[in-house]
């Protein structure tokens, strides 16, 4: 069955069941046990120990002796942010700089603004930028009553979309590593190339900043934000996915520095990290200098906060566990969907999708708007866009002439459907992250951001149609320019000519409702 429809039938059905039963976990295992009996021929026996075979292989190595660290670095470092989350809300760090903005800011509208920029700036790896952004603007936006929901789609929408566009990020390397095994020239020039097509995570960049400016939203989305404005409720009723016991004991001597500081040592850390690990070795190091680099900014934070007497030894150590427990149900989810990637992998997902692309024959011109659909169809359906970088672009960059334009334009289509997956399939860890950080239900922020996602892909699709037969970037750049700006305008004058538009909630509102939140 390798090499088959079959490959994807796990996928496919994690991703059915978890949209109609919204029990991620459940859905999960059913998949990956599904794989498993396909790669067993049936027997259950078998599949229970090809199963932990894989998953165990998915932490520690490939079961031939390969050492596999990347996994494991992934989750070390995870767990040191959560640490560090830890940290920064005790010493009050979190709660100064919440009180910075709140003070500088004086709108709704303004404080989104804030937090797309904030996300913006996280631009060093998607997970960090999920969790610092989360920590950070969650307390904000939920007193201006932005829903949860279009929190968890701004931070889960800019990680991903900043990361694959800014060449210092962990996914350059990784992407760049994916690119070389089908050039023979740089493979950091191709990519470096490729960001100036990659439609899709610019458009959603510019969709998110446009809307929030405007007080637009759609669908869903407007539902949420509506509710969240007229009731208070940021939740929509619906208790979050991923519950954190986060009251803490919080420091009244902290100041912005406090959280500041911690996060730009990770970054400093990091980046040294992977440069010294670059010239030595040749490779970044990405998932190992990240762990390294958040373990040093634990550290930091500990020299920092304790001679203040902001937190105390003992506080220090119980942050450690509570760190671990805030991000203990997201290492589960990971774990099960990097099996599940793995096990699509041992059913040879790349063969059916090498078939697939192979009965193209000569209508070449067309590929980069099917590869973008592929992409977006194999990163849905397992759940990570690394994944779908290792196995789509190895074979759509031989397809062509290396430097030419159809080359740069196909490379940038997987890429931009790699993200467009990663960020909206209910199994990534893009939106596991996401709703864990906002603190909502993860499936109702799923299906909130689909018809978003949607709308920005439909866009995209139509650049690389375009650039594809005309074999001309800037034409599919026109396509999408002109797209996207009769998608805002006609949008925007509907909205307020129906009076649909958000309503701009000021700081003397916010003031006014929480005085009836005190008195009642």
């Amino acid at each position: 069955m390798e090499g088959t429809l079959w490959a994807i039938i796990p996928a496919l059905i994690t991703i059915i069941l978890a949209l109609l039963f919204k029990q991620v976990y459940i859905a999960l295992f059913v998949g990956v046990f599904t794989g498993a009996m396909i790669i067993a021929g049936g027997n259950p026996i078998v599949a229970f120990e090809q199963l932990f075979k894989i998953m165990s292989n998915t932490l520690s190595g490939s079961g031939d002796g390969t050492y596999n660290y990347e996994h494991g670095a992934i989750l070390i470092f995870i767990l040191m942010l959560g640490v560090l989350v830890v940290l920064m809300t005790k010493s009050g760090g979190t709660l100064a700089m919440g009180n910075w903005f709140t003070k500088k800011v004086k709108s709704r509208k303004g404080i989104l603004g804030v937090t797309v920029a904030f996300g913006s700036m996280m631009f060093m790896d998607d997970y960090f930028c999920r969790l610092a952004t989360g920590s950070v603007m969650r307390p904000i936006t939920d007193r201006y009553r932005v829903s949860r929901a279009k929190l968890a789609y701004i931070i889960g929408s800019l990680s991903v979309s900043v990361c694959i566009l800014v060449p210092i990020s962990s996914w350059s390397s990784f992407v760049t590593s994916t690119i070389q095994q089908g050039v023979e020239t740089s493979a950091f020039d191709i990519y470096i190339r490729s960001i100036f097509c990659n439609f899709y995570p610019v458009l959603t960049i510019a969709f998110i900043f446009v809307t929030s400016f405007l007080g637009m939203d759609f669908f869903g989305m407007r539902k949420r934000e509506i509710n969240a404005i007229k009731t208070g409720d940021v939740t929509g009723g619906k208790p979050p996915t991923f519950n954190s016991d986060d009251n803490y004991q919080i420091s009244k001597k902290g100041r912005v520095f406090d959280l500041l500081l911690p996060i730009l040592v990770l970054i400093i850390a990091s980046v040294g990290f992977m440069t010294y690990f670059s010239v030595n070795t040749g490779d970044t190091n990405a998932a190992i200098s990240l762990a390294c680099g958040s373990t040093i900014a634990v550290i930091f934070a500990l020299i920092l906060y304790l001679p203040r007497k902001i937190i105390s030894l003992k506080g220090f150590t119980n942050s450690l566990s509570e760190g671990f427990k805030s991000i203990s149900d997201v290492l589960i989810i990971l774990v099960l969907a990097w099996t599940l990637s793995d096990i699509c992998s041992a059913l040879r997902v790349d063969i059916f999708i090498k078939t697939l692309t192979s009965s193209m024959g000569g209508a070449k011109i067309l590929l980069p708007a099917i590869m973008f659909l592929i992409a977006m169809a194999t990163s849905f359906s397992t759940g990570t866009s690394w994944g779908t970088f290792g196995i789509i672009v190895p074979l759509a960059t031989p397809m062509f002439e290396t430097g030419t334009t159809l080359q740069i334009l196909a490379i940038s289509a997987v890429l931009s459907g790699a993200v467009f997956g990663d960020q909206v399939s209910p199994i990534s860890d893009a939106t596991i992250l996401s709703a864990a950080t906002a603190r909502c239900d993860h499936m109702d922020y799923v299906k909130a951001q689909m018809p978003l996602g949607l709308m920005v892909a439909g866009i995209s699709f139509l650049g690389f149609l375009l650039g594809g037969i005309t074999q001309k970037i800037w034409v599919g750049w026109i396509a999408c320019a002109v797209s996207f700006i009769l998608l805002m305008v006609i949008s925007y004058v509907v909205q307020k000519k129906k009076n649909m538009l958000l309503p701009q909630l000021k700081h003397s509102d916010i003031q006014e409702y929480d005085k009836k939140q005190e008195l009642a």
